[in-house]
């Protein structure tokens, strides 16, 4: 039997490199989810809603660093499958994106003061998350590159190497009396070190520029990227500000346990979706087929997040068993918001896939379907499962209308 599922590991590259990236980000989301749960156990439900609005928001203004890590990866697949030169495009790429760094941190920095008092959060906290931000748009290319050079184990390592700083540092720094503070500063040391390993592993790639690198159609494809980056990040991470906005610090607390366990059936198949990018880009670079690619990626995904759906149905308690019995009251919210998400994560398989292809026009599918899901919660938001519900409605009908657009596209791509 071994021999079997080896030899099919072998055979099937997305499989392989899958299983490499998926156990990578087990790892990696285990770390995360025991960094989000003792920190919900250390800071108690108040304090941990403040650490969840500014966590979200560093998620959501993170959505220019994803930009650059997307494109990174989509040019060195390109570069890659071309036979090209890549060291002056990494070069470039990483003076551009340490110059945007810079003023981004310092623009956050500068408002703070505001962002402090329309949150109801301390400034020391909201400097650290400027901190955080610099340092987070420094690390997208390193990680672009691996991703589109396949070096997925790699790319687990700096994941890894990030979120285990993350945790063992802010959990020290809490419980040595730093609050909300001491466990953004975690998430700044482990962002400083993932940053040092992947400098030095993508050094051999900065040899041999072979000339300049026209940045032209780089700043041209992230447009539209960062417009799915946007519509990407705030339908995972907005409602959790909004919880904190329109509810109590304790309401606003149970909202974010249901969604820190929630997102699991949305973090599950990251690791496939992160692989399928750049062998859709290379393919489509060389004019190949990508239907199977995109099959064998939605199949793998759904088992895997139909897996958390159906381990929250069986077992309704699990909030209260990994946050403790203060959070019995977010019971109601746990399996709807898992498979919310679930739906969310066929849409952002999809959205990967139109990114890989260069396909930009179903940005605005989606883009259309976030400005909706935001109109809706700020009209509708009685009680946070009303906000589930309706979350879960737009996810629906937005993966439905995704997968029948895509299949047109698909259909269109064979027949040429």
């Amino acid at each position: 039997m071994l021999p079997g599922i080896l030899k099919k590991l072998h055979g099937d590259e997305m499989l392989r490199h899958g299983s490499v990236m998926f156990t990578a980000s087990m790892v990696t989301h285990l770390l995360n989810y025991l960094y989000q749960v003792t920190m919900g156990r250390m800071l108690g439900p108040e304090e941990y809603g403040i650490f969840g609005a500014l966590f979200a928001i560093f998620y959501m203004s993170s959505v220019v660093s994803q930009t650059i890590a997307t494109s990174t990866t989509s040019f060195i697949s390109s570069l890659k499958a071309t036979g090209k030169s890549t060291g002056a495009f990494i070069s470039g790429a990483l003076r551009r994106s340490g110059m945007l760094g810079v003023a981004i941190g310092a623009g956050v920095l500068a408002g703070s003061g505001v962002l402090s008092r329309l949150l109801r959060v301390p400034l020391e906290d909201m400097r650290m998350l400027a901190l955080i931000l610099l340092l987070t748009f420094l690390l997208p290319v390193p990680w672009g590159v691996l991703r589109g050079m396949k070096r997925f184990i790699a790319v687990g390592t700096l994941n890894i190497i990030s979120a285990g700083t993350k945790l063992g540092m802010g959990a020290l720094l809490v419980w040595l009396g730093y609050g909300v503070t001491g466990a953004l500063a975690g998430t700044a040391l482990g962002l400083l070190l993932a940053l040092l390993a992947g400098m030095v592993l993508i050094s051999p790639h900065m040899k041999g520029s072979g000339g300049g690198f026209s940045f032209t159609s780089f700043y041209t494809y992230s447009l539209p990227v960062l417009v799915a980056m946007v519509c990407f990040s705030v339908p995972a991470n907005l409602d959790v500000v909004l919880a904190k906005y329109f509810f109590s610090a304790k309401e606003a607390g149970l909202y974010t346990s249901a969604s820190v366990l929630g997102k699991i059936s949305f973090f599950f198949p990251s690791a496939i979706y992160a692989v399928m990018f750049p062998m859709i880009a290379e393919a489509h670079a060389r004019g190949e087929s990508t239907a199977g690619v995109l099959l064998r990626c939605l199949r793998y995904a759904l088992v895997l997040s139909g897996g958390v759906v159906a381990f929250y149905w069986a077992f309704p308690g699990v909030v209260v068993a990994v946050f403790g019995s203060s959070y019995a009251p977010a019971l109601p919210l746990v399996l709807p918001y898992s498979v919310t998400m679930l739906l969310f994560s066929v849409s952002a398989i999809l959205l990967n896939y139109h990114l890989a292809i260069r396909n930009t026009r179903y940005v605005l599918l989606f883009s259309g379907f976030t400005l909706l899901e935001v109109i809706l919660l700020l009209l509708f938001h009685a009680t946070p499962l009303q906000m589930v519900q309706l979350m879960l409605g737009v996810n629906l009908a937005l993966a439905a209308c995704s997968l029948v657009y895509t299949l047109r596209v698909v259909h269109g791509q064979e027949r040429a």
